[in-house]
């Protein structure tokens, strides 16, 4: 049985057991059913049908905030590209990835972070401070790479970036220490916004899930969470696409990096590369 972590689906109580067989039901929806290749279409807003723990919190599906003007990339370290760091004869990127918008090549602007780029083009950045790019697909993640003049990390390459060159569990040491990374929510994010599953994906790509309070933080946020060569967040935060070509990614996210392996360990092969939810992401990897 494959785990089905992608759904943020979090076991640490009978009825939230209970939502990972019921995530079973969305696991197995067939996969041209959750490509991305064009932009989701949605009301303008989606009220809760659960009570939330967020009260105050509101959003519309057409809002598209930019948190992200502004920001560049540090330059690479090692002989590495822009926003990228050595580790054992490769480079990675430093921070979850980021979106700009190249379709107008000589104009690129900050894509929104909380939004599906569907057949934009878009290319990806490494950037602090930024908010990473969620609800992208594996194939649109290697598609922003290759743009970038990088590429996905493989299932090595980003295991051994993640638990450093002793092999550890976490990227900070081998004992789990809570408040680290961005790696704990006490409620689901899609029960506070939409409701119990079972979940459409287009509602799990919903752009006001990560909008949320306590959900995804900005690169750097957490300045202990990162590797032994200076990698961050890629414990928590948001789960990250590799190059595996049957679909993998890996990490876990704000809402659980325990449930599918402990920390770098987590592991996620639910889902084909066409999928995409609130709480998937990525960052690049280069020759240096």
């Amino acid at each position: 049985m494959h785990p089905i972590g992608a759904l943020g689906c979090w076991a640490t109580s009978p009825t939230w057991r209970a939502f990972v067989w019921m995530g079973l039901l969305i696991a197995s929806i067939p996969a041209s059913s959750l490509a991305s290749a064009a932009p989701i279409q949605l009301p303008d807003s989606v009220e809760p049908v659960f009570e939330s723990s967020f009260e105050d919190f509101s959003c519309l599906a057409t809002d598209e905030p930019q948190p992200n003007r502004g920001l560049t990339e540090d330059p690479g370290a090692g002989g590495c590209p822009a926003g990228m760091i050595p580790v054992a004869g490769f480079c990675i990127d430093r921070y979850e990835a980021a979106l700009l918008d190249v379709s107008d090549p000589d104009n690129p602007s900050p894509w929104s972070p909380y939004r599906n780029p569907g057949s934009t083009l878009v290319v990806a950045v490494s950037s602090r401070s930024a908010v990473p790019q969620g609800a992208i697909s594996g194939q649109q993640a290697a598609a922003a790479c290759q743009l970038a003049g990088k590429r996905l990390c493989t299932d090595q390459e980003w295991l051994r970036a993640c638990q450093g060159p002793a092999g550890l569990t976490y990227p900070y040491g081998n004992t789990r220490l809570p408040g680290v990374c961005n790696d704990f929510r006490a409620s689901h994010p899609m029960i506070d916004y939409i409701g119990p599953p079972p979940w459409t994906p287009e509602q799990l790509q919903h752009p006001c899930i990560n909008q949320q309070f306590n959900t995804v933080d900005r690169n750097g946020a957490n300045d202990s969470c990162a590797s032994a060569e200076g990698a961050f967040d890629m414990m928590g935060n948001l789960h990250e696409w590799t190059a595996d070509p049957n679909g993998t990614y890996r990490g876990g996210s704000y809402l659980d990096t325990a449930f599918n392996g402990n920390g770098c360990l987590y592991l996620t092969t639910a889902h084909d590369t066409d999928y995409a939810d609130y709480g998937t992401g990525f960052r690049c990897c280069a020759d240096p």
